[in-house]
């Protein structure tokens, strides 16, 4: 897994370390940089403890954030030193529909990605605009447009209930459009309640728990009507109405990193800012380490950051059976 913490702008309800392009466009380069350091000692690690990764996630932030050619050099950097022979799918969060672009799509179909997240949380322009976005609902139709043009992709759409100036009306009419939008992947997320968002510090109203609970389970009752089904879920702290987020497919495109990291099924290696590498070396026992969060502090700290890479070999080597 591969993290880049840049986005568009910074949604009200993120408390994500994720940076805005805005504010922090000048550190993208050295933080690409720093990334490959990162992705060549995570490779050697896994190389050396004699695994092969299954499967690829490529989230943030905004992976889309990058630039056509900082895409390319990621990717290739990835498969010229990670064995991929066993890998199952490449997932990449595409998620604002306002970083997608014909020419990013063709580097990553070349490079064998297989899916893909365009993620409106709501179809809804007041919504969207109360939540910080910058794009309106009609570019989330442009963006899947030419993700289809694109081909290969299967396409994941997040959702989110609970989110200001929604109601249940808007947030039904939400589920309608991705619907009809026919996405392979539909998440339903209920709205965390994060401490350090901005919704929490400016005391934003919110939907009430019960319109919250309408809102869920008309989209299960259209999901299922759709032919989907739940094949993930899990809950945060503070969740609005202590509800779920639950992870909604079309037979036989199950994403199976969202099954194995939610499962702990296998160990994730993480690289990038703010990554948390979890390592399952048998026998119930769970080890973890981190990256520092801000992206400054990563591209500082990459000495460190690939030094503790090793723990990779020390913890698994001889473990998966050949495979993570």
């Amino acid at each position: 897994m591969s993290a880049s913490p840049f986005c568009p702008t910074r949604c009200a309800y993120c408390s994500f370390v994720s940076q805005s392009v805005e504010r922090s466009m000048a550190l993208i380069p050295a933080f690409v940089d720093a990334l490959l350091l990162d992705i060549r000692a995570t490779a050697a690690a896994v190389a050396e403890a004699e695994l092969r990764p299954v499967a690829l996630y490529f989230g943030g932030g905004t992976p889309t954030t990058l630039s056509a050619d900082e895409l390319e050099r990621v990717f290739a950097a990835l498969e010229a030193t990670f064995d991929l022979s066993a890998c199952r799918e490449i997932t990449v969060e595409a998620g604002r529909p306002d970083t997608i672009t014909a020419e990013k799509l063709a580097v990553l179909r070349a490079h064998g990605v297989s899916r893909v997240s365009v993620n409106p949380q709501t179809m809804s322009d007041r919504v969207l605009s109360a939540i910080g976005r910058r794009h309106s609902a009609a570019d989330v139709y442009c963006a899947l447009e030419t993700v289809r043009a694109a081909g290969q992709f299967q396409v994941n759409m997040d959702l989110i209930a609970g989110l200001p100036e929604d109601t249940v009306d808007s947030f039904r009419a939400t589920v309608e459009q991705v619907l009809a939008l026919g996405a392979e992947n539909i998440t339903v997320h209920t709205l965390a309640l994060k401490k350090g968002s901005r919704l929490m510090l400016e005391g934003t109203r919110l939907p009430a728990a019960e319109e919250v609970g309408e809102m869920l389970s008309f989209a299960a009752e259209r999901l299922r009507g759709g032919g989907y089904r739940p094949y993930y879920l899990y809950r945060q702290k503070f969740m609005s109405g202590g509800f779920e987020n639950v992870g909604w497919c079309l037979p036989g495109t199950e994403n199976r990193y969202n099954i194995c990291i939610m499962e702990e099924l296998c160990s994730i290696l993480a690289l990038g800012a703010g990554a948390s590498t979890k390592l399952l070396p048998g026998a119930g026992r769970v080890k973890r380490f981190f990256a520092p969060k801000y992206a400054a502090e990563y591209i500082a700290g990459i000495e460190k950051v690939c030094a503790d890479k090793r723990q990779i070999v020390d913890c698994l080597k001889g473990t998966h059976g050949g495979t993570l």
